[in-house]
């Protein structure tokens, strides 16, 4: 266990859960356990293939535990830096706030596939011409 952690940049922790969710098989009748290196590789393989690769209308939804699309086909630009932007919709099925990440490329195609709501780009302090006035800041007399 602690070899197969090694190798893989797991904690062992990590290595003890996988068998003792039995989804790992181990040779457990004599000391240390064993993990056979087929076994190993197999179900590592078999972790990938369930990755689920989201389409750009997509966002993974905490709740449902599943890619799902936007609520009504709409989503909200909520903010950005210089190369991305910040997406967030709802879910279609249980209406869990979703959030997701996106390059400034792929805003014009996901406006395409979604309605977007707030597709202004923000500007940070120093790209403006009229700064910040924090007149909240005064002291009350």
């Amino acid at each position: 266990m602690d070899e197969a952690a090694r190798a893989l940049g797991v904690a062992k922790v990590t290595v003890r859960r996988w068998i003792a969710s039995g989804d790992l098989p181990v040779i457990d009748n004599c000391k240390p356990m064993l993990i056979l290196g087929d076994e190993l590789s197999a179900y590592l393989r078999k972790q990938r293939s369930r990755k689920q690769k989201l389409r750009l209308d997509q966002c993974y939804c905490m709740k449902c535990r599943a890619p799902k699309r936007a609520a009504f086909s709409e989503a909200e630009l909520i903010g950005a830096n210089g190369k991305t932007a910040m997406v967030r919709m709802l879910c279609e099925t249980c209406a869990t706030v979703m959030h997701k990440r996106v390059s400034w490329q792929q805003v014009s195609r996901l406006s395409a596939l979604i309605s977007l709501s707030g597709t202004h780009r923000f500007k940070h302090l120093g790209e403006t011409n009229q700064p910040c006035v924090n007149d909240h800041c005064k002291t009350e007399v």
